[in-house]
Parts: C-alpha cells; sequence; structure tokens
C-alpha cells in the first residue's frame, strides 16, 4: 500500500486506537459527513488550513518525528 492512489478508491481513516475518523472516497480529502477534515497530496498529509501534518507509508500517516497519528484502510 506505500504507493497507493488514495484519490482512486474508497478508504477508511482510523486513529491508532481503530477509532474511525472519515472516509476517503476517490478524492484527495478524510471528511466526515460533509466535512472536510484532511487533504492528501501524494505522500503528505495536511489538515485542511494547509499545515503537514505527517506523511504516509504502507497505510500509516506518521509525523516527521515518527508519531502514528492515522492508519488507512480499504473501505
Amino acid at each position: 500500500m506505500a504507493n497507493t492512489d488514495f484519490s482512486k478508491g474508497h478508504y477508511l481513516l482510523k486513529n491508532p486506537t481503530g477509532q474511525l475518523i472519515g472516509r476517503i472516497d476517490n478524492d484527495e480529502f478524510v471528511r466526515s459527513g460533509a466535512s472536510l477534515l484532511y487533504r492528501i497530496d501524494g505522500t503528505e498529509f495536511y489538515s485542511m488550513n494547509g499545515n503537514l501534518l505527517g506523511f504516509i507509508d504502507d497505510g500509516i500517516v506518521r509525523t516527521a518525528a515518527g508519531e502514528h497519528l492515522f492508519r488507512i484502510h480499504a473501505e
């Protein structure tokens, strides 16, 4: 999943404890209902105000310091 294009498919975003945070539906945005939460650009993971939060590697979003933020799962 390291080189997955998350804008082509349906994915779930979960926190490290497994709680569902949002969904990706055939675009570069993570949303909860109609609310946009995050944006994905390649392997970069951003807040909606443009702050780089981390990087995606093998479906795991980590900060530059290595903190595990989220996991992306195929729906």
